[in-house]
């Protein structure tokens, strides 16, 4: 297992707790992370990544356009969502349809959003307990089965979250 890229895409801020994603790091070589967005939290990240002494694999890869996001997703291995609160968590569900397995934290309205027909699209783990998250991340890496129902289900949410389904449900409102 040679170099898995993990990555987020989220406004740095501490409210998005991206520093769980960064504490998985030390006790996985193999693993780097790339962090799009810019924000407030940056210089605590970028401390915590020296702390730790895993700078060398975090990637601060500042705001990306939107037409760059398919690119920058197309490169990770796994799309990590540590984030605290979301109205909807629309960075996991774009990693999730473009067919970039997800764990994200476990918060009420991901089980809702990134879920097809109540099978989940991601992998919902309490992503402060950095053993969790890893282990997650772990699972979703090496367990073939899981990873094809992910994006399975996530393929589902294409249509879903589609501008013409959105629409119809607008006029049904």
């Amino acid at each position: 297992e040679t170099g898995v890229m993990l990555g987020s895409a989220a406004r740095l801020h501490p409210m998005k707790q991206l520093d769980a994603a960064i504490r998985v790091l030390p006790g996985r070589p193999q693993w780097r992370l790339a962090l799009a967005g810019q924000g407030p939290d940056e210089p605590r990240l970028r401390q915590l990544a020296a702390e730790l002494g895993v700078s060398d694999r975090v990637h601060f890869v500042g705001e990306i356009a939107p037409t760059q996001v398919g690119d920058f997703l197309a490169a990770l291995d796994v799309f990590v969502f540590p984030s605290l609160a979301e109205t909807f968590g629309l960075a996991a569900v774009e990693a999730a349809n473009a067919g970039v397995p997800v764990v994200a934290n476990d918060l009420p309205v991901l089980h809702e959003v990134l879920a097809l027909n109540g099978e989940p699209a991601a992998v919902l783990v309490q992503a402060a307990d950095t053993a969790a998250l890893s282990a997650a991340i772990d699972r979703v890496l090496t367990d073939h089965d899981l990873r094809q129902r992910l994006q399975h289900n996530a393929a589902g949410l294409r249509a879903r979250y589609s501008v013409d389904a959105m629409v119809d449900d607008y006029v049904k409102i």
